[in-house]
């Protein structure tokens, strides 16, 4: 098979309508190969566009680029934006319970007067897959009518090097990054290790994201980035090692994108692609990659004070270790050895190579010096987490459930920020849990134990690298969306007599209070907030918006504090509030908090009435976890430019769109007023505080 050796980027700067995208060239030349069975995807807008399936399933959807020969340094770097991180095949309501929803709509209008808006709309074109998707998806027919029987489906995407063009199934080959649909939690963030799946982090939140796949000669090692203060990642320009592989061995591979499965409950969202790119990078190169310290631990001679592949010389505290052709291997018992880094490290990982007799190996992290180190110990038996802290050690955690295998090569490595970590084993999360602990972050030594003296027992493969790296100039698509107001023009703090809140005026920028739209009230509390007047058995009646005029129509930076009403789950109180932007009375889009009792989590969701019209199942969420919770205060916080929005939980990014993702042929909105809202999303608000209104330009 003839392997490609030529670069190539694909910016998708070609409009390709539906099915009409696999086969085509790219701007270089090179063939996109790849799977469209239902024809839905397209190039519009700079960016691929993956939209969902009626028959979910892997190897349905997806491009690839290739074959290529695997070698170290050869690079796969993706920019998207995933649909829905927790895409997932879930049932829905009877058909006629949705039909009739779909009708009544967010209530807004009246139902004759949806259906005539929808019959002029542009909506229609989407409404046979949707009406046909649903089908699917009801309860009864999906169980009991073979030929709509669903998968159970929670693994949405793909990203990575593949043995074939097409997979079967990526979670079982290929080195690639898998999202999984955790519901409350939103995504997961997977990597294939071996034969198993390293869970990097929970709470992926839908933004835009970079993934970078670095071959080697045996695996790969997974990066990612995103935009400043995204849960589990670093900012762009900077990636963070997420996990790395020194187990997979295929030859020849693809680099390619698969989706399996698009939305949630029954709602359509797409994917979007800005660009991908196949590059060797010699700087990366060698066998370790991006470490700052590095070493096989293969030779001959003692350890102590030999020098390492990369970094300084090796410093044997304690004990001794001799190199061999197969590793390193301790002669003393407690043998310490350690390098010493120019960072603190984010990643470390260690080959551990057991016989028949396994007997208890380190690695070293965080050392500050002989009395002051984080430590984690495997042997035959166990593993224990300890911290030796000014010479004495304390366990935070020990468990049988697992333990180095016998006669093999284990993987054993650690992900940390500085402030929280993981530990795995063979892939598998240590003690299922990950661990919050600043203590000695910034220490930056790192190196190997062994507890016994075991000429069988090699520790190989030895690699250190920083928390934040930066991205290899030939591999950069373009920046994700970050835009942040400077200039405070308005700003409310509900300051003033009880009442309602309409003809107030600002605190800062003179502007009147004007109730939007709705029969519900939000009224000054007299302690500078301003409350949802409703409770859990007289709930706001329906979507209710007050705004303000704004004079920037091209730009704002909104935020609004909220606590929801309640202080625990139980007690039927709902959150629904937000923020509105406004253009006329025909084109706005809301976005709000969903707290409910009949969900395990919260989210932050946004809504679109465009042309008159508001297709509610094109709503577009994102599952925030605990980030909102009752009687919690929190900061929501939206950017805004008429295209492009980026939300906000206490200030770390949770949910980005561009009208053109949702609607392919939007038009930027004239952002005319601004304010807060109470919105309908399956149930009413029951009283939300809000506080510290603030707008930017």
């Amino acid at each position: 098979m003839k392997t490609i050796t030529k670069p190539l980027t694909d910016s998708f700067s070609d409009n390709r309508a539906a099915g009409k995208t696999i086969g085509t060239k790219t701007p270089g030349g090179q063939i996109r190969k790849g799977v469209d069975v239902e024809k839905q995807i397209a190039v519009d807008n700079g960016a691929l566009r993956l939209q969902p399936l009626l028959k979910p399933a892997w190897g349905r959807q997806g491009i690839a680029y290739g074959p290529y020969t695997r070698t170290n340094g050869l690079a796969f770097a993706v920019f998207l934006l995933n649909g829905h991180n927790t895409s997932q095949m879930e049932r829905i309501e009877s058909l006629k319970g949705r039909l009739n929803r779909w009708v009544v709509g967010p209530e807004v209008d009246k139902p004759a007067e949806r259906l005539l808006r929808w019959a002029s709309s542009k909506h229609k074109r989407w409404m046979l897959r949707r009406f046909l998707w649903w089908i699917r998806s009801t309860s009864k027919i999906s169980k009991y009518i073979k030929p709509f029987n669903l998968p159970s489906i929670d693994e949405n995407l793909a990203v990575g090097w593949f043995p074939q063009e097409v997979p079967n199934n990526p979670l079982v080959e290929g080195n690639s990054f898998i999202v999984h649909a955790t519901g409350s939690e939103n995504g997961e963030l997977w990597a294939n290790v071996g034969e198993h799946l390293l869970s990097a982090f929970k709470g992926l939140q839908n933004i835009q994201l970079y993934y970078i796949v670095v071959l080697r000669e045996k695996g790969a090692a997974y990066y990612a980035a995103s935009v400043p203060n995204a849960h589990g990642l670093v900012a762009y320009p900077n990636m963070r090692l997420i996990a790395i592989d020194p187990f997979n061995e295929e030859a020849t591979v693809y680099a390619g994108l698969y989706q399996s499965i698009l939305g949630q409950c029954g709602f359509r969202v797409d994917t979007r692609v800005y660009g991908t790119q196949v590059a060797q990078i010699p700087e990366i190169g060698t066998w370790y990659g991006t470490a700052d310290v590095a070493d096989n631990l293969m030779g001959d001679g003692l350890l102590d004070g030999a020098q390492a592949d990369k970094g300084g010389c090796w410093n044997v505290y304690q004990g001794s270790y001799q190199l061999t052709a197969n590793g390193a291997q301790a002669t003393e018992m407690d043998s310490l050895a350690v390098l010493e880094s120019t960072t603190a490290s984010g990643f470390v990982h260690l080959l551990i190579e057991t016989s028949a007799k396994v007997t208890g190996a380190r690695i070293l992290w965080r050392f500050q010096d002989q009395n002051h180190f984080w430590s984690i110990l495997a042997d035959g038996e166990q593993c224990k987490l300890q911290i030796l802290d000014n010479g004495k050690w304390e366990i935070l955690a020990a468990s049988n459930l697992w333990y180095l295998q016998p006669s093999a090569i284990n993987s054993l490595q650690i992900l940390d920020d500085g402030e929280s970590f993981s530990l795995y084993l063979n892939a598998k999360l240590l003690f299922n849990k990950r661990f919050t602990d600043n203590r000695l972050q910034n220490a930056t030594g790192v190196g190997i134990g062994a507890i016994k003296a075991n000429s069988n027992l090699y520790f190989r493969c030895f690699e250190a690298h920083p928390r934040s790296i930066p991205i290899p100039s030939n591999l950069k698509l373009g920046s994700p969306w970050m835009v942040e107001g400077k200039q405070v023009v308005i700003s409310e703090d509900f300051a003033g007599s009880t009442g309602e809140l309409l003809g107030k005026t600002t605190t800062i920028g003179g502007k009147s209070w004007h109730k939007q739209m709705g029969v519900g009230v939000i009224e000054l509390t007299g302690n500078s907030a301003a409350k949802v007047q409703a409770n859990a058995k007289n709930p706001n009646p329906g979507r209710t918006a007050y705004t303000v005029d704004w004079d920037n129509p091209n730009f704002v930076d909104l935020q609004i504090e909220i606590i929801p009403p309640g202080t625990r789950r139980g007690q039927r109180e709902k959150g629904r509030s937000g923020l509105v932007f406004w253009q006329d009375a025909n084109n706005y889009i809301m976005i709000n908090n969903w707290l409910d009792d009949c969900y395990g989590g919260a989210s932050i969701s946004s809504f679109f009435y465009l042309n008159g019209f508001e297709e509610l199942y094109d709503a577009v969420w994102t599952n925030v976890g605990e980030r909102v919770y009752w009687g919690v205060a929190h900061k929501l916080r939206t950017v805004f430019d008429g295209m492009n929005y980026t939300t906000f939980i206490n200030d770390e990014p949770v949910l980005y769109r561009a009208l053109t993702d949702v609607y392919p042929d939007a038009v930027p909105l004239s952002i005319n007023r601004v304010g807060i809202v109470a919105n309908w999303e399956w149930g009413n608000d029951t009283g939300s505080v809000l506080k510290n209104l603030v707008a930017k330009v």
